[in-house]
């Protein structure tokens, strides 16, 4: 059971880091060609980044454990 719920919290991560690699690939698209966006599709899209890394963070704690020494 424990195992089981390892490799789903593995493939969650890698889909997010995916999904973060896209985001992050189509903001510095947008940076690079200088191109003009409304303040709504960069709210839009920071608050994606943002999300994201939020979610790595909570997936990644839930692999590694807490190790006090």
């Amino acid at each position: 059971m424990q195992n089981e719920t390892y490799k789903k919290l593995q493939l969650q991560l890698c889909e997010l880091k995916l999904e973060e690699r896209r985001v992050r690939s189509d903001i510095k698209t947008l940076v690079k060609k200088n191109r003009t966006i409304d303040f709504y599709q960069a709210q839009k899209l920071n608050a994606l980044k943002t999300g994201l890394s939020k979610k790595i963070k909570s997936v990644e704690a839930g692999i590694t454990p807490n190790i006090i020494a």
